[in-house]
């Protein structure tokens, strides 16, 4: 599926047909000058299917930035285009819409896609095209020099400070549910070699398909282990799945669940079925409102919430912070940069102390990491609400 934000003006078809005679990245770059032409930006989203819970409002958000960013004149007096492809959390369409957007779109820039199996899949071509790249996942550990970026703090940040918060609480054996994809095996293998330096023995350690519908027979046997508290590994509605087995088999264990797992949509997912104490390392956008007034991205964090409930009707959650982030991030470099490519990725290394919604963001040449350790806070999710905690 494609669309596009704004609308191909005739100088626009001059410009590509100018393309049908040119090749290689001379190519690219006298296409997109002009003072006329839009300044394009491309996003691949799980718009729909199994990755739509983060594709979907990750893609709203980035739309409502390139909104705004219009109806104020845009980019030194260009427009933004954003073209949009839904992956459908394939790898594969991932990859047929990245070499898309690259060679028939001519991009200066991408956003997405959102998967570790999805991103790690394009990675090499968004490199041999030197086209940069704002992922949305912190799975990937982007490389330095390299042409991708993402503003999510490392899994490793989000992992210790879960366990930073379980030592707290005096857990000394923790059992694990995980699920078999890569965000599982991933945050299986973090937490298994991190918990030992936080006196945390791990285990029993129990698997599920992500597309499974009932985990009974793995929490009956995480139960009969008699464990000080359970983690849950994964990401998306599996985490309901989790929770409504160890609801029913009357666990009173602390669950402690990956940030992939947290979502706006809790009060619906969990109805009913939340366990009495479940929390989670998240970002700040989740707990906004018991944050205290002198956080430093609290104010930008409200003010994108307001506006994403008014556009879109529902809540915002940090997937769509992270759509709204990185269109900015890119719309920024693209004020420095304008439409050629290695200009932006060289304008988002010079970003520095960046107002967004994940935290206040930094990159360099050796940090294509924007997000430090203090993007995440301890949070709980308790009689319908989040809120922050230890």
């Amino acid at each position: 599926m494609k669309s596009v934000t704004s609308l191909k003006a005739g100088l626009m078809a001059l410009c590509a047909a100018g393309l049908l005679a040119l090749s290689g990245p001379q190519a690219f770059a006298q296409a997109q000058k002009g003072s006329g032409a839009p300044l394009k930006i491309g996003l691949i989203s799980s718009l729909t299917g199994p990755g739509a819970f983060l594709g979907d409002p990750f893609s709203r958000a980035a739309r409502m930035a390139v909104e705004r960013t219009n109806a104020a004149g845009g980019i030194n007096g260009r427009r933004v285009e954003l073209v949009v492809y839904d992956t459908e959390a394939s790898a594969d369409k991932s990859l047929v819409f990245v070499k898309k957007l690259i060679s028939e779109d001519k991009v200066s820039v991408i956003l997405g896609p959102d998967f570790s199996g999805t991103v790690r899949a394009v990675l090499p071509v968004v490199d041999e095209a030197q086209v940069p790249m704002l992922y949305n996942t912190p799975v990937v550990e982007p490389r330095p020099g390299s042409y991708h970026f993402t503003p999510w703090p490392s899994e490793e940040t989000s992992y210790r400070v879960s366990l930073n918060s379980l030592k707290g609480r005096n857990i000394r054996k923790l059992a694990v549910l995980a699920t078999t994809d890569a965000t599982g095996e991933s945050g299986l293998k973090q937490l298994q070699a991190l918990a030992p330096g936080y006196g945390v023995t791990v285990g029993p350690v129990e698997r599920v398909e992500l597309q499974d519908k009932d985990a009974t027979a793995q929490l009956t046997n995480i139960k009969a282990a008699n464990p000080d508290a359970l983690y849950f590994i994964g990401s998306g509605a599996a985490v309901a799945v989790a929770a409504r087995g160890y609801t029913r088999l009357g666990m009173r264990q602390p669950m402690m669940i990956g940030t992939g797992s947290v979502s706006a949509s809790f009060p619906e997912l969990l109805k009913g079925i939340t366990p009495d104490t479940l929390i989670f390392p998240t970002y700040k956008m989740i707990v906004v409102d018991t944050l205290p007034a002198s956080d430093p991205v609290k104010s930008k964090i409200a003010e994108f919430m307001k506006l994403y409930e008014e556009k879109q009707g529902k809540k915002a959650d940090f997937f769509a912070g992270a759509g709204w982030d990185l269109a900015n991030i890119a719309m920024e470099a693209m004020k420095r940069a304008g439409d050629d490519p290695k200009k932006i990725r060289d304008a988002i290394q010079q970003i520095r102390n960046f107002p967004a919604t994940m935290a206040v963001l930094s990159f360099s040449t050796e940090n294509h990491r924007g997000a430090g350790p203090t993007a995440q806070v301890m949070g709980q999710f308790k009689d319908g609400k989040f809120m922050a905690t230890d």
